[in-house]
């Protein structure tokens, strides 16, 4: 299956940087209202995104990853769609050789 998706062009654009523990929706949404064309989500391990269960929240109009403890790990909504970059990394405590 071939999903055709936009290509996320850097040149000459307003980035929100990656930060730790900012890069939530909240800020990612308020940096697009404030001119942002390309914002960077937070960075997720491998393993709790696997773990995660995709709940669509009709009351927020966003779709939450959430943790077996319930916790939110990842929340996105249709406005970011387009200009939001996902970073996730391995951890590398789980390679084994």
């Amino acid at each position: 299956m071939t999903v055709n998706t936009p290509a996320l062009c850097f040149r000459s654009k307003k980035i929100l940087a990656p930060m730790v523990r900012v890069g939530t929706l909240p800020m990612r949404l308020l940096a697009l209202d404030f001119g942002a064309d390309i914002v960077y989500c937070e960075e997720l391990i491998d393993i709790k995104m696997v773990q995660c269960k995709r709940v669509v929240n009709e009351v927020l109009e966003t779709v939450d990853f959430v943790a077996p403890n319930e916790r939110v790990v990842f929340r996105t909504c249709v406005r970011e769609r387009d200009c939001v970059v996902f970073q996730m990394v391995r951890n590398q405590e789980q390679l084994h050789f």
